[in-house]
């Protein structure tokens, strides 16, 4: 089964050889010297301050600013740039160092649903140049490990992170024979979401009616004036999403909260000499009822509606003059729990945001959104929400190198500045950086028993029903406009994947 949302890339950094191999002579090799070792000090604008949300994770979406489906791993590149420090040396270390700042590598448990491997390929011919303490180095702090090969074909590179991106990169390079190792890191998720977005059955409808009735049935989740219930067999909705010709395909989600205390704002016996003078009237009129009306039962309904809330799903939300936002929590896998962390602009387009916004911005809305509880809402009228998630699958290539140079990374892709003597007894540089990545986010996943549970109206209430109108306040959810997201670790900040959508999936039949 497909998951609720699939996620992976392959990061590269591919080492090349300023000389022709380890049987250069004595100019090319590298000075003994300590890796640690720095010229000078270097501190870049977006120097890490800890594990947690970082200008640096969101540095990629302003650098490459065209309006264009984007995803990459912030997570990946940093340990990737941390398994290079640690070979590094001089003012090529203090460039690194100068944008890892406080960042600390940690170690995650792979399993069915998370793929997070390291390793360091190495062509055979080559192995004698590599220091062992490196090698080592990475092995111990990393888990990565040592593959030599001949590099006559990638087919054991590719095999390698086809293998620890779940099968979902096939391949990542076509040529291996102009190089002398690669540094690759490899992550992959594949999880489902905690509860499903929208029910198989179709989406959800939350009704206003404008009015306050009592009613006894309990498959009315708030028996006045509002419910949530499935649009059994609709499908996807189709959305129009701004700038984008066709229909994309979405999936909704629905709440409601009563925070309207009738009782106590129009008074009890206001409510109950006005229901049981509308009830004589009925009665009057011949009107029919399966049982009699019973006012002490309508009166006890009418005041445990206060307070109550409804959902289709399981989510979090923000909805001000600037943003919306919408958050999810994917299921816990060994103790980890990612959420998907959607934010659209309102009064600016997406790439003039991304420019305004830095990681305490971020911080803000994150920390601002509310669970669908009571409190959450505004006391004396009725709340609903209403929204439709765009689906969305698309792959990306980061141009590495290039935005790596621009945040002050440069001496070690330069043949005659880099320094990695910690690295190799060869002088040695950087002559590439590959990042790719996919993501197909989607509705599937754990069938939700709480969605489930909203299933259909019930059985007929009783025949004497009585509505009183009531305040409401519609917010809606809809992302309809460019949008940018992270997936992050929900205890930590740590961002694991960052991107943009611009162009959603072009509407399609639900799979079901």
């Amino acid at each position: 089964m497909k998951k609720a949302l699939s996620l992976v890339l392959a990061l590269i950094l591919v080492l090349s050889l300023a000389s022709c191999g380890a049987g250069g002579d004595a100019a090319n090799t590298a000075a003994p010297g300590k890796p640690g070792d720095r010229a000078s000090a270097f501190v870049s604008d977006v120097m890490m301050q800890g594990n947690g949300l970082s200008d640096f994770d969101l540095k990629f979406l302003a650098l490459e600013s065209g309006e264009e489906n984007k995803v990459y791993s912030p997570l990946s590149i940093k340990y990737a740039l941390q398994m290079l420090a640690e070979g590094a040396a001089g003012d090529t270390r203090a460039q690194l160092d100068g944008v890892i700042g406080k960042y600390s590598a940690r170690k995650y448990v792979n399993s069915a649903n998370l793929s997070f491997a390291n390793a360091l390929f190495v062509r055979d011919s080559f192995k004698d140049s590599l220091k062992s303490a490196y090698a080592e180095r990475l092995k111990s702090a990393y888990d990565a490990e040592l593959i030599t090969d001949s590099f006559k074909t990638p087919d054991a590179l590719n095999g390698w992170v086809k293998d620890k991106t779940l099968g979902l990169i096939p391949s990542i390079m076509d040529d291996l024979s102009a190089l002398d190792y690669v540094l690759v890191n490899a992550l992959a998720i594949d999880m489902e979401w905690n509860k499903q977005i929208q029910s198989e059955t179709g989406s959800y409808r939350a009704q206003i009616n404008n009015e306050c009735f009592a009613s006894g049935d309990p498959s009315w989740p708030l028996s006045y004036g509002v419910w949530v219930s499935p649009l059994m067999g609709s499908g996807y909705h189709r959305l129009q999403f701004q700038g984008v010709k066709d229909p994309v395909s979405s999936v909704k989600i629905a709440a409601a909260a009563n925070r309207y205390d009738i009782i106590s704002a129009l008074g009890e016996e206001n409510i109950r000499k006005t229901v049981l003078d509308e009830y004589a009237k009925y009665k009057a009129k011949g009107g029919w009822e399966y049982e009699p009306f019973d006012i002490e039962k309508y009166m006890e309904d009418l005041k445990a509606n206060y307070g109550k809330v409804s959902s289709s799903t399981d989510f979090t939300f923000l909805d001000d003059e600037h943003v919306k936002a919408f958050a999810k929590d994917l299921k816990t896998y060994d103790g980890l729990t990612l959420q998907y962390v959607g934010i659209m602009p309102k009064d600016m387009g997406l790439q003039a945001f991304i420019e305004a916004s830095d990681a305490k911005s971020l911080d803000r809305i994150v920390s601002g959104l509310k669970p669908v509880e009571a409190g959450s809402f505004e006391d004396g009228i009725l709340t609903v929400i209403e929204g439709y998630i765009p689906m969305f699958s698309y792959d990306y290539e980061l141009k590495l190198m290039e935005d790596l140079k621009a945040i002050g990374i440069k001496d070690v892709f330069d043949a005659d500045k880099a320094d990695l003597s910690g690295l190799s007894s060869v002088k040695t540089y950087i002559g590439a950086a590959v990042h790719k990545a996919t993501i197909d986010f989607s509705n599937d996943g754990i069938k939700a028993s709480a969605a489930t549970a909203l299933g259909g109206m019930g059985d007929a209430g009783p025949g004497f029903e009585y509505w009183f109108e009531v305040p409401v306040k519609r917010i809606d959810l809809t992302f309809d406009r460019p949008f940018l997201y992270l997936i992050r670790d929900k205890a930590t900040g740590e961002v694991w994947f960052a991107g943009t959508v611009y162009q959603p999936e072009k509407y399609q039949e639900p799979r079901w």
